[in-house]
């Protein structure tokens, strides 16, 4: 039985973290933490976790704790998940893994001094479309990719007003949804290292962090990708897209669709989603937490590494500074 922790209960806890954990087998939630502790109080009743916490050094001293889901705003991200590594605890914090490359590279480095697991929640690398992309592109059935266009459009969420506070979010829609998008092209498509990068951000419906943001990424192997991502476009609905060309044929997902050439014929196969949205998007974190669980147990490797969280968050600031001044970036 494995033992958690769970720090920061608010809306992503409460609407996906405790209602799965609290089903899931060979696991319990041993604490609930939060700075507001009668909320913490209320949701362990709820959930029948037997300790309530205001913070996680109140928490660490319970003997059967293994691991730690962070879940707080990303500005206590970096600060909890290494008081949990320092504490030979496994960690799982939500995305971003914090507001900056420098936090991100400290966690990594404590986490290979206590040689502890470290995988920050990127739950679109288990929906079912993105893994039947990954599949076909390393069967190479649409011959080698070069070309890949990728975005996350949806209007932001009122009830997480922080997301705008750039000193609680480190950035705006970039570090929202656009680097789940970006760690879905880095996941899917084996390009290499990126090469350069060009971004233009907007600030439409935010003051102080960009609300919309349209980039260019250009690989060591010669692909390009282009992602965009928005809280503001004006759409009737959210968009979350991801079309990908090689030399035989494309795919795309959202749904699921393939297209190959052979000769002069085209043909398109499809995989109906049966499940809704919402059905996907649990069953993505539901996947999400059997991979962190099991790689703790041994039985699989992990993925989604604190090493591969500091990659992106190195393409994620030369982006901000494309878009600072103007012009690419070539990355070092």
């Amino acid at each position: 039985m494995i033992g958690i922790i769970l720090v920061g209960a608010g809306n992503i806890a409460q609407g996906i973290h405790l209602p799965l954990l609290t089903a899931a087998s060979g696991v319990r939630i041993v604490a609930i933490c939060d700075r507001q502790i009668s909320k913490a109080r209320i949701l362990a009743e709820k959930y029948n976790v037997p300790h309530a916490f205001r913070t996680l050094e109140e928490a660490l001293h319970l003997p059967d704790a293994d691991a730690v889901f962070v879940t707080t705003s990303t500005d206590a991200h970096a600060a909890v998940a290494m008081l949990a590594i320092a504490a030979g605890k496994h960690v799982f914090v939500e995305r971003p893994a914090a507001r900056t490359l420098q936090e991100t590279m400290e966690m990594k480095t404590l986490a290979e001094r206590y040689g502890v697991h470290v995988m920050v929640g990127m739950n679109h690398r288990f929906r079912p479309d993105v893994a039947n992309m990954k599949n076909a592109v390393d069967r190479g059935e649409i011959g080698n990719a070069y070309y890949v266009k990728a975005g996350w459009v949806k209007q932001r969420s009122t009830d997480a007003r922080w997301l705008a506070n750039a000193d609680m979010s480190g950035g705006g829609v970039l570090v929202d949804l656009g680097i789940a998008v970006l760690d879905m092209i880095l996941h899917v498509f084996d390009f290499g290292r990126v090469r350069s990068v060009t971004a233009s951000t907007f600030h439409h419906e935010t003051k102080t962090v960009e609300d919309v943001v349209v980039a260019m990424l250009q690989f060591e192997n010669g692909a390009v990708a282009t992602i965009e991502t928005s809280w503001s476009l004006v759409r009737a609905e959210d968009l979350y897209y991801c079309n990908v060309f090689g030399k035989k044929g494309s795919a795309y997902i959202n749904p699921y669709r393939l297209v190959r050439k052979s000769g002069a014929n085209i043909s398109s196969t499809t995989s109906p989603q049966k499940k809704t949205q919402l059905e996907i998007y649990k069953k993505s974190y539901e996947s999400e937490f059997k991979h962190f669980f099991n790689a703790v147990r041994g039985l699989v490797p992990m993925i989604s590494t604190i090493d591969e969280a500091v990659e992106r968050m190195k393409v994620v600031e030369a982006l901000y500074a494309s878009a600072e001044l103007k012009r690419e970036i070539v990355l070092p």
